[in-house]
């Protein structure tokens, strides 16, 4: 089963209301010139991750990004594994808040965290 949202590379690994858990293995084409995952490629997992798991919820609706911020603590080479954790930390009548973070699946070590914060409408 795939994130439908992000990418076929991304696999669902499991689902919960306000909570989503992918999987993606780092491939030649989610990098950069240095060899591990992009910047850019990060900040669009956040950003379509968190919307899923904000899609799951009673609500399930996208919303509209206000804000979004990347904090890049490890890099991931091609070939490693990447667990992407997407909850919903509180959802309002118009906003909603999430915070991802990345993990290297073998070892643990947290590649980057995301919060993003998003516009429901009234």
């Amino acid at each position: 089963m795939y994130c439908a949202c992000t990418s076929p590379q991304v696999q669902l690994v499991s689902a919960s209301p306000g909570k989503i858990v992918c999987e993606l293995k780092v491939d030649e084409e989610h990098t950069n010139q240095g060899g591990t995952m992009h910047g850019g490629f990060t900040a669009y997992l956040v950003d379509t991750v968190s919307t899923v798991a904000l899609m799951y919820t009673e609500r399930g609706v996208p919303g509209v990004s206000v804000d979004m911020n990347i904090t890049y603590m490890n890099a991931a080479k091609i070939g490693e594994s990447v667990l992407i954790t997407a909850q919903i930390l509180k959802q309002g009548r118009t906003l909603a808040f999430a915070t991802v973070d990345l993990v290297n699946k073998d070892t643990g070590k947290l590649i980057a965290q995301g919060r993003h914060t998003k516009h429901l409408g009234s």
